[in-house]
């Protein structure tokens, strides 16, 4: 009984993301009407919520850059942007303890394929984003070993890790790759 409830909230949870999709701003820009903007991952290098964070090195690159070039380098499937209107709802993290963000979640929620790069208001916060993280992979390795069994390799070394105030996750096919990415 518990796999069909599982596949039906699944199921369930995809077409939302499918009618939420439907009803976006589909041209790439920051969408904060609280829908979500599914586009080709290549299209990702305008996922921040806010503006580049000032740093004194001119060589870092924001969250918007490192998510877009990994969604460049690895193979996904269709991706949506996670916005500052839905970070609480999808990834469940409060929009107040993030300062720049940048994050894709799978469109369809077939595939548990998702990742991003969050800066914090502080190390406090970032060491709350982190744990909020470590517990959505243990909810989508639960949810995806009975929904798409073939795809569970993705969590193998999947993570989430903290520097500072900034948190890097990512679950997809190649999780090294998006560590050496997604840390910058």
């Amino acid at each position: 009984m518990s796999k069909i409830i599982k596949r039906a909230m699944a199921i369930a949870m995809a077409a939302a993301l499918a009618l939420m999709a439907g009803c976006g701003d589909k041209t790439g820009s920051d969408n904060q009407s609280g829908t979500l903007d599914v586009s080709d991952a290549s299209n990702a290098s305008s996922a921040s919520n806010a503006s580049n964070v000032a740093t004194s090195e001119a060589d870092v690159k924001s969250a918007s850059e490192r998510v877009a070039e990994l969604a460049g380098q690895i193979e996904l499937p269709s991706m949506a942007e996670v916005t500052a209107d839905n970070l609480s709802t999808f990834l469940g993290i409060d929009p107040e303890k993030v300062s720049e963000f940048s994050a894709q979640i799978c469109a369809s929620g077939a595939m548990p394929d998702e990742f991003g790069v969050f800066v914090a208001v502080d190390e406090d916060a970032a060491a709350d984003i982190k744990s909020t993280l470590e517990s959505r992979i243990e909810k989508q390795r639960d949810t995806y070993k009975d929904y798409t069994p073939d795809e569970m390799y993705k969590f193998d070394d999947c993570f989430a890790e903290q520097d500072g105030n900034c948190v890097f996750y990512a679950i997809c096919a190649d999780n090294k790759l998006a560590a050496d990415i997604l840390k910058g």
